[in-house]
């Protein structure tokens, strides 16, 4: 382990200035967890961790991880004031990390269910999805083209480091590849969306396979995807209220999936 006290060093750039950061972290393909109780987390996954930066007192709660997780030349240890100098704000845990972030799944190559989440652009609400995924049992995350990265700072806090523990996919062209996986694995698509047609999902049971799409707030899910799904559900409500959180949705949602499978 090294301790610093020149905050200058290069070696610290990927925790300078962190309101600033993000775009150096994702042109690097990493992503950073802030606070002991995320780090802790994603060091305790399969993850490769590039360094760690903590103060002294955990260090010493947490080395043996420590070396097993980070190489001894990239564990930072530094005092809790110069951390919150170096990284622009006061922390109420200093311990993070840099994560290398896994190579994109295949979305041919994602066990069932898959959650696909469908112009999410709120980072908040993306970690909350994957916490909630993880959470209930269900590991494989599809976001699209105008979804928020599930590896941006905000998303990786929300979720409590859960997204390490997801298979993530990329697609470009959600209906269309909502298309081949209906097509050639003959699982049901099911929207989450409230029409005139939808379903009360208090009355609906869910497949043991099958993909669950998630819609912003805002916008909904695309009327094109809602055009090919086998069904759509929507989690009644009470008059003075339209719409849930669509994070909260979604734990409502993949809880009354893994109920109608047990």
């Amino acid at each position: 382990m090294i301790h610093f006290h020149d905050l200058n060093d290069s070696r610290l750039d990927y925790y300078r200035d962190l309101r600033h950061a993000q775009q150096l972290h994702s042109s690097s393909k990493v992503f950073l967890t802030d606070g002991e109780k995320i780090t802790n987390t994603v060091l305790q996954s399969s993850l490769n961790i590039q360094s760690i930066l903590l103060t002294e007192e955990l260090y010493q709660k947490h080395h043996t991880m420590i070396q097993i997780k980070v190489n001894s030349d990239q564990c930072f240890i530094m005092s809790k004031q110069n951390m919150a100098e170096l990284v622009g704000f006061n922390l109420h845990s200093p311990m993070m990390c840099i994560a290398h972030e896994p190579k994109t799944s295949e979305i041919s190559l994602l066990q069932g269910p898959i959650i696909a989440m469908n112009g999410i652009v709120n980072s908040d609400n993306v970690g909350g999805i994957i916490r909630n995924a993880i959470g209930l049992g269900y590991e494989s995350i599809i976001t699209d083209h105008t979804t928020s990265s599930p590896y941006l700072r905000r998303a990786i806090r929300v979720s409590m480091g859960a997204v390490a523990f997801a298979q993530c996919a990329y697609s470009s062209n959600l209906t269309e590849d909502l298309k081949e996986i209906r097509k050639n694995r003959r699982i049901p698509l099911i929207s989450g969306e409230i029409t005139a047609t939808s379903v009360s999902v208090t009355n609906f049971s869910f497949p043991k396979d099958f993909v669950l799409v998630l819609g912003s707030e805002g916008y909904g899910i695309d009327d094109e995807i809602l055009a090919i799904s086998d069904s759509i559900v929507h989690i009644p409500m009470s008059s003075q209220i339209k719409s849930l959180n669509v994070s909260s949705s979604s734990a409502i949602l993949l809880h009354a999936a893994m109920s109608s499978n047990r």
